[in-house]
């Protein structure tokens, strides 16, 4: 009496849902990237306009404070400190 083994075909199922798992995901993440980078694109350019305008503010507030130091009158002289006294014994 000799007991057959039937050999069962979902061996290579699992394998061929692991793959189609796998092209899905680098499908989604890549679709994913792609999606990310245009909007990232956009935010850019907004983030730079703004740091541009900044940027330009701060150097119309340093000239500005370069002028108005320009302006300020010289300072007086200070007097020379006057003599110790003579040492008494």
């Amino acid at each position: 009496m000799a007991v057959e083994e039937g050999r069962t075909s979902g061996g290579n199922g699992f394998l061929y849902f692991a793959v189609g798992a796998l092209i899905v995901g680098v499908g989604v993440l890549g679709w994913m990237y792609y999606n990310g980078q245009t909007h990232q694109a956009r935010s850019d350019t907004a983030v730079e306009r703004i740091a541009d305008s900044v940027g330009d503010a701060a150097n119309k507030i340093g000239d500005s404070a370069r002028e108005a130091a320009q302006k300020l009158p010289e300072p007086a002289p200070v007097p020379a400190p006057a003599p110790a006294p003579a040492p008494t014994n």
